[in-house]
């Protein structure tokens, strides 16, 4: 998910900023939609590196890294979306 859709001083947007996707992640899974929210999560944790990290910015088209790395943001972002969409223990079997 974008940052932003509008030029800046680098031009348009290219790269989606991780922490972005997250908060969209979260937003889908608070009002029930976690199929949808699961399924881009698990998007997403395919662009990790070997070690499971992630940059700042993800190339929507490739998964490529882009930006800071490893970005704490985005850790946090996968720490967040985990917890949210995990099941309760009254759930589990």
């Amino acid at each position: 998910m974008f940052r932003y859709a509008t030029a800046d001083d680098f031009g348009m947007p290219r790269n989606a900023f991780n922490i972005c996707t997250f908060w969209y992640i979260d937003a889908l899974a608070r009002v029930g939609r976690t199929d949808e929210a699961r399924e881009i999560f698990e998007s997403i944790l395919g662009c990790r590196n070997s070690l499971g990290l992630l940059s700042e910015d993800t190339d929507p088209a490739t998964g490529e890294l882009w930006g800071n790395f490893p970005q704490t943001y985005s850790l946090v972002g996968i720490i967040n979306a985990a917890m949210r969409l995990s099941r309760k223990w009254e759930e589990q079997i």
